[in-house]
């Protein structure tokens, strides 16, 4: 599962006395060690392994009376932990270990309840400013790597939906989770630049132009891995996200006291939001793409007439429902999925799934003795073992954003929706 990374390290001790070495250039992610040729077997001590990530001290912990739960929290903070160090990496062991945008994005809510990530998010926004292009395309991988990445089907990493859109959604919540309006001064006119970019290529109000790689909801069930392509889910997908982006533009200006462009950008909310109504929801409230994460985004960023909402939500449960009471949702959705279905009343589906064990679930790989959240669903499975190793970590954040739910819902602690930093707050 390393691909080209070699994880090799060779040491030539100089002989005599007790000697203690570690890497000094290089980290390596690790679940075991193997100690062989020694003599006679080492004392336990013999091996330290040092965890090794950027300063983020310390915020929130989580336990309920269930060990399953408990490890898929835990699971989450240890990727968390591995991947954090100078900017938020995919994952830690393989030659990839790059700053992902929507990786980031969607975990980031969860990250701030686990640890103290204002100095490190802050830090990483400025790499992802120093990687937009001049014409005002957020990168999908912050910093922007140059080298060729043919190896794993890439070739352009910006402006993907989902993950260049983190260049709004991370200012948005730190601001929203620490109360510092700082990163949204700094960072205006980036931000406005990636949405007039988007604004300028979609002029119809839809977004399905421009968009590079074309991750859609990454590594759902059933996953569609091509890039490049365009399908009803993948341009859903990318309008709601410029919906949002335009929403959250909108409260952010007028926390800076900039009224005009708050009006500009609810406006803009407001011609895509009526265009994702007419090209993706039906007159009876169905959306034109019956997929788990098409519901969940349509509710979540308020895009659905409110006559539809009821519909809309009962729609994703009779999905749920249908696939035995199993999610589907990849690396955009997972995120959305359980607190969607509590805020739409529906909060005895969220605790099924979240206690369901069976494959796809959060509860499958700690069956299965996983220390950290895995990259797929289907990592390992009964049916078909272990998936390819080309495209298969062990160490991968994102999957494990339902920690957010676990704070914000199932121990209660909310933010108010109007004041942010937790100055005022909901505990319910």
């Amino acid at each position: 599962n390393l691909r080209r990374a070699r994880a090799t390290d060779v040491y030539v001790c100089r002989g005599g006395g007790v000697e203690s070495w570690e890497p000094t250039f290089t980290f390596h992610g690790f679940q075991y060690v193997e100690v062989t040729g020694l003599p006679e077997a080492p004392q336990p001590d013999a091996v330290t392994a040092c965890v090794i990530h950027s300063a983020t001290p310390p915020a929130g912990r989580f336990e309920c009376s269930h060990p399953g739960v408990n490890r898929v929290w835990l699971n989450g903070l240890w990727s968390q932990r591995d991947n954090f160090l100078s900017v938020p990496t995919d994952c830690p062991q393989r030659d990839e270990r790059l700053g992902w945008m929507g990786d980031a994005q969607v975990f980031l809510r969860t990250a701030t309840y686990n640890m103290d990530v204002a100095a490190f998010f802050t830090k990483w926004m400025i790499d992802v400013e120093d990687a937009q292009t001049p014409e005002g395309v957020f990168p999908d991988v912050a910093p922007r790597v140059r080298e060729d990445l043919n190896f794993v089907g890439l070739d352009q990493l910006c402006g993907a939906a989902g993950w260049g859109d983190a260049g709004v959604i991370v200012p948005w919540t730190l601001w929203r989770m620490y109360g510092d309006t700082r990163i949204v001064e700094r960072h205006w006119r980036a931000m406005t630049a990636w949405l007039d970019w988007i604004e300028r290529h979609n002029p119809d109000g839809l977004r399905v132009n421009q968009l590079f790689n074309n991750y859609g909801d990454w590594l759902c069930i059933p996953s569609d891995t091509t890039f490049r392509t365009h399908s009803p889910m993948k341009n859903l997908l990318a309008t709601a996200y410029w919906a949002d982006d335009a929403a959250k533009m909108s409260r952010m200006a007028r926390a800076l006291g900039r009224e005009a462009e708050a009006v500009r950008f609810e406006a803009m909310f407001n011609r895509v939001r009526t265009a994702f109504q007419q090209e993706f929801v039906r007159e009876d409230g169905r959306l034109t793409v019956e997929q788990q994460t098409a519901y969940l985004v349509a509710l979540a960023f308020d895009l659905l007439p409110l006559a539809s909402r009821p519909r809309a939500a009962e729609r994703l449960v009779t999905n749920i429902r249908e696939l035995d009471w199993h999610l589907s949702t990849g690396f955009i959705g997972i995120s959305h999925l359980n607190p969607t279905l509590t805020l739409t009343g529906h909060s005895a589906v969220a605790y099924r799934l979240l206690l369901q064990d069976t494959f796809p679930s959060w509860l499958y790989p700690v069956k299965h003795g996983a220390t950290t959240i895995w990259e797929r669903w289907n990592g390992w499975t009964h049916k078909d073992g272990f998936f390819n190793p080309q495209m298969n970590s062990f160490n991968h954040y994102s999957l494990g954003s339902v920690g957010e739910w676990l704070f914000r819902h199932v121990l209660g602690i909310e933010l108010d929706p109007e004041v942010p930093g937790f100055r005022r707050f909901v505990l319910r």
